[in-house]
């Protein structure tokens, strides 16, 4: 066995196997980062979602013990709905004109979503003619049981002052 010195200032290997593990490195990072940035997005519209669903429970929890009280209990609510969500009550998705047959229904729509829950209370809009939405950002909303004069049910009228 013979032994072969090498200097390693001549020695040219390693500097051609260089761009490789370096391109190989960079493929690895870069899948790396599209599925953290993955998880994040998903997070945050998760975030989004709970946030609306607490909204809705705030005011379908208030709305319940109004409509089983019966007409003329009146209420304001200080909401929050989330960036890129809109809430809609009293509807389905892109049924909003079945109202007042889908009235106790309200959907949560989001970018890739949309959530659909029952409820025991009617919802109306102010003027007792469909359902109401309501888009991202703050809302002051007044809640109010009315009788209806059309079929003697109970609806919660939900709009902005």
């Amino acid at each position: 066995m013979v032994l072969v010195r090498r200097n390693l200032l001549d020695d040219e290997r390693a500097a051609d196997a260089l761009p490789m593990k370096f391109a190989a490195a960079s493929i690895v990072l870069l899948i790396l980062i599209v599925l953290a940035s993955t998880a994040v997005s998903s997070l945050l519209e998760e975030k989004s979602i709970h946030d609306c669903e607490t909204a809705i429970l705030e005011i379908d929890s208030n709305a319940k013990l109004m409509s089983a009280n019966g007409a003329g209990s009146k209420i304001t609510l200080d909401i929050n709905i989330p960036k890129k969500t809109l809430l809609v009550l009293g509807a389905v998705p892109d049924q909003e004109a079945l109202w007042p047959v889908d009235a106790n229904n309200y959907f949560i729509h989001t970018n890739s979503r949309d959530i659909i829950g029952q409820s025991l209370a009617s919802y109306s809009n102010k003027n007792l003619t469909g359902p109401i939405s309501l888009g991202p950002g703050p809302h002051l909303l007044t809640l109010e049981s009315v009788k209806s004069s059309t079929n003697n049910r109970i609806f919660v009228k939900v709009y902005e002052i």
